[in-house]
């Protein structure tokens, strides 16, 4: 696996710029079916949703998300399980990666992204879970970032290093300093690694 954490850690500060950042501010509340839309294209998982320009379909989706969201007695990775099974009923299809995606782009933390590349990658690196397991891919992928946290945190502070060449957000060198610092974007960094690692694998 042959990608510097540096290269994962500006591809997600530039994502996160141009689109993700974007996204976030309008799941973060009560979404229009238009976010969700735009959410799931984002992420490339929109075809799974057969009939997703239909308001009505796109309401589906909006109101799983949200009444699952307001369940206080589940964990996360229930909750991502929950609305991949509504998927399920209502699309015919158990998507834990777009729950995972909805959720992260709704809360960012505590959720992770469920992604088959990823899962790929953890299975490279040696972990060992089921496929579509959202709990045991959790717990496999918080492993791994917990033996790659420190050269993830470095490869996220020489950001500052190429300030000069970002988009004009960046000229601020406070502003850039923290946000590298947070650790969801510390956690998504180790998401680009695993994808891009998944890609070779």
């Amino acid at each position: 696996m042959n990608t510097p954490f540096e290269f994962c850690a500006l591809r997600f500060l530039l994502q996160w710029e141009r689109s993700e950042k974007n996204l976030h501010r309008k799941m973060k509340e009560t979404p229009r079916i238009e976010d969700i839309r735009r959410s799931l294209r984002y992420f490339q998982v929109a075809r799974n949703f057969s009939g997703l320009k239909d308001d009505g379909r796109a309401q589906m989706v909006s109101q799983a998300l949200e009444s699952i969201d307001l369940k206080i007695d589940l964990t996360p990775e229930q909750k991502v399980n929950e609305l991949a099974y509504c998927f399920k009923r209502d699309f015919n299809q158990f998507n834990l990666s777009a729950a995972s995606k909805l959720f992260w782009l709704k809360h960012r933390m505590p959720y992770i992204i469920y992604d088959s590349r990823a899962v790929g990658a953890l299975k490279a690196l040696g972990h060992t879970f089921e496929n579509r397991n959202y709990a045991a891919y959790c717990k496999a992928w918080r492993k791994q970032y917990r033996l790659d946290r420190g050269n993830i945190k470095t490869a996220a502070s020489r950001l500052i290093e190429i300030r000069g060449f970002l988009p004009a957000p960046h000229v601020d060198e406070e502003a850039l300093s923290k946000l590298t610092r947070q650790p969801w974007f510390l956690e998504r960094v180790l998401d680009i690694y695993l994808w891009e690692a998944g890609g070779e694998n």
